[in-house]
């Protein structure tokens, strides 16, 4: 006969720690996961358990915006794995904080033109995958992490190597073809 002799149960209470007026804030914004620009994907992915990670947390961080996007984005990003794309994020909800020239967009390339190859993302074998995020302006492409103007970007040489404008001088820019 085999005998089990348990331990009491000393964990924390899991309730979130909010006041009774911040939980209902927080609530009414968690809940936002419930609302019609989510229900696309409700069959496939039930939200009450975003829903309550999303109460948990805000509480725990004082009512944290970010914590709230946090989940939205997690709940978002399961719906994709399920192959539901959901577009949620607006200037005012959430927004993704985008580097000076350039701005958010919910489909951006996985390919972006960069100076080092300026038609990357007409090129990409991956045209159908895409991410939301930023993407530089017009005229402006990605240079180490940077939007720069394109007029900023190096040039290439006869062998088709690159070359920074800050590497070059200007002899050796009038030899090679600049983009």
């Amino acid at each position: 006969v085999l005998s089990c002799s348990c331990l009491p149960d000393l964990r924390e209470d899991d309730d979130p720690p909010c006041t009774a007026e911040n939980k209902q804030v927080i609530e009414s914004q968690c809940n936002v996961l419930k609302s019609d620009k989510f229900k696309v994907c409700h069959d496939l992915v039930n939200p009450e358990d975003f829903v309550e990670i999303c109460i948990y947390d805000m509480c725990q961080y004082d009512g944290m915006k970010s914590a709230l996007c946090d989940i939205v984005q997690a709940y978002v990003d399961t719906c994709k794995n399920h192959g539901i794309t959901i577009k949620w994020r607006n200037s005012t909800f959430c927004p993704l904080p985008c580097p000076s020239r350039s701005h958010y967009k919910d489909c951006v390339s996985a390919c972006p033109s960069t100076c080092n190859d300026i038609f990357a993302s007409s090129l990409c074998d991956k045209t159908e995958e895409c991410t939301e995020g930023c993407e530089c302006d017009d005229n402006y492409v990605l240079s180490n992490g940077n939007c720069v103007p394109l007029t900023s970007c190096g040039c290439r040489d006869d062998d088709n190597n690159y070359y920074s404008v800050s590497s070059l001088s200007v002899e050796q820019m009038c030899g090679f073809k600049m983009y």
